[in-house]
């Protein structure tokens, strides 16, 4: 599996598309073919009526550069169910979903930084949770293909059906 060893190196790596979960892979196709020739592309290259399977599980966040935070645009109803509540309208910080609140923004300031995609994954769940695995893709979105404006995520969890 590809591991990032430390999330400060430009990493554009792949690899990750042989291991991951078929939706994942799928998602990432799509993503890429909304580029068009740019490096990222813009929100409004997404039309939800043509990801309608994908929505349950994607979460929308904006980047406020003047105050270097992320807000919860959008999420999924997938995404509200495993956390328990609807975190839109709050920051990473208040409503992270993880261990550490600097591990989580560490993710969103990578792809905002280097431009690039994130994938992160866990094959160990916490002793209470039921989800056993879980991936996530993070992408970069910009309205002008030099500014990360907006973070797209992906998720898949399985689940552990004995719990």
């Amino acid at each position: 599996m590809m591991e990032l060893k430390h999330k400060t190196d430009k990493i554009y790596d792949e690899s990750f598309l042989d291991v991951c979960h078929v939706n994942i892979r799928a998602f990432f196709d799509f993503y890429c073919a909304k580029k068009q020739g740019r490096s990222m592309p813009s929100r409004s290259d997404f039309d939800p009526l043509e990801m309608k399977e994908y929505l349950p599980s994607i979460t929308l966040v904006d980047v406020k550069p003047e105050t270097n935070d992320f807000i919860y645009r959008l999420v999924g109803t997938k995404e509200v169910e495993i956390r328990g509540k609807d975190p839109t309208g709050k920051s990473i910080r208040e409503e992270f979903y993880g261990e550490l609140a600097e591990e989580a923004e560490e993710n969103y300031r990578y792809v905002k930084e280097y431009k690039t995609f994130l994938y992160d994954h866990t094959n160990e769940a916490e002793k209470s949770s039921k989800i056993i695995h879980d991936e996530t893709l993070f992408l970069p979105l910009s309205n002008n293909d030099t500014d990360v404006n907006m973070i797209l995520l992906y998720s898949v969890q399985q689940y552990d059906q004995n719990k």
